[in-house]
């Protein structure tokens, strides 16, 4: 079982410490539904063990303090950016915890304005962070040899995960435990979320967002969106003024695969989530995500899969 620590201070948002914890709890769920072993025990912590007030002056108790226990993954929520100037009490405690964290086992995890304390450790210099898009420039300014970056997603350096918006921290919790747990069981915590429309559930296609070309993130948040209609790279290189040879190269250059590729990754993820989500048959998934000739989509979801549709949907 894998230990999991939500550092919880003063003025910081509550609403991502519970989305952490909450999700978390699902997991727990799905082990419990499927008799497998609880796979994380999650704490929220605080600087001296005491319950703090959030941004939205919402209580939110302690399961313990800073300490020397080891965990597996460390959660850094957001702080309501005016506080940026005058951080409250309890923050250079945080800081040098984190510090011997940086380069262990631990995977840390940065949601938006977190970055915050990550930058404050002094060793992260050069590195390049995700953050809310409106404190790109305070944040440059207070820590100038770290590089803020506004990002959709989230990147990944080493054992660190940055996020720059709300949805980009589920995505990293969805590939975290798509890594340990398997991408089946990754995908029926995304179908658990309480989103009733399956289309608009997170991608757990993390191997292809940890890049930093933002153009290329514009691209594939399109493709996201549109992945049921028809996608040429004529369209996209006009619509986002890229020459065509220009566009495949450097797609690939900051994904790893072609666009097509990408788009054919995307129909087969949400064809999963449908698959789990939803009691539509193989034919209307097909449909849904963009193939009309459901033999051929069956085909692509076995090459991607090791199964077919059908299969897949009844591998409990």
């Amino acid at each position: 079982m894998k230990n999991i620590a939500i550092i919880a201070y003063e003025d910081c948002w509550a609403v991502s410490v519970f989305l952490a914890k909450d999700f978390f709890t699902i997991v727990s769920l799905l082990d419990s539904h499927y008799s497998l072993p609880q796979s994380y025990e999650v704490e929220i912590i605080t600087a001296d063990g005491s319950a703090i007030t959030s941004s939205s002056n919402s209580l939110v108790i302690a399961d313990n303090s800073l300490s020397d226990k080891a965990y597996d993954l460390v959660i850094i929520p957001p702080i309501e950016g005016s506080k940026l100037k005058n951080m409250p009490l309890g923050t250079d405690l945080i800081i040098d915890w984190l510090k011997p964290k940086i380069h262990s086992s631990s995977s840390i995890l940065s949601l938006s304005t977190g970055s915050y304390f990550l930058a404050a450790t002094g060793q992260l210099n050069k590195m390049v962070i995700a953050t809310h898009w409106s404190l790109v420039k305070p944040l440059s300014k207070l820590f100038p040899d770290c590089q803020f970056i506004s990002h959709k997603s989230y990147l990944r350096t080493g054992n660190i995960y940055t996020t720059g918006s709300f949805e980009a921290g589920i995505s990293v919790l969805l590939g975290i435990v798509a890594k340990d747990k398997g991408d089946r069981f990754s995908q029926q915590c995304a179908t658990h979320l309480l989103i009733s429309d399956s289309n608009k559930l997170n991608l757990i296609l993390p191997q292809f967002n940890n890049h930093r070309d933002e153009k290329i993130n514009e691209i594939q948040d399109w493709i996201n969106n549109h992945s049921s209609g028809l996608i040429t790279i004529h369209e996209l290189a006009k619509q986002f003024n890229f020459s065509e040879r220009n566009l495949k190269r450097r797609f690939s250059q900051a994904t790893g695969i072609s666009i097509n590729k990408y788009v054919q990754e995307v129909r087969i993820d949400k064809a999963k989530k449908q698959l789990l989500a939803t009691d539509k048959t193989v034919n209307e998934i097909s449909v849904d995500v963009g193939y009309e000739n459901s033999s051929f989509f069956s085909r692509l979801f076995k090459k991607s899969t090791g199964l077919t549709p059908a299969k897949w949907r009844k591998n409990d």
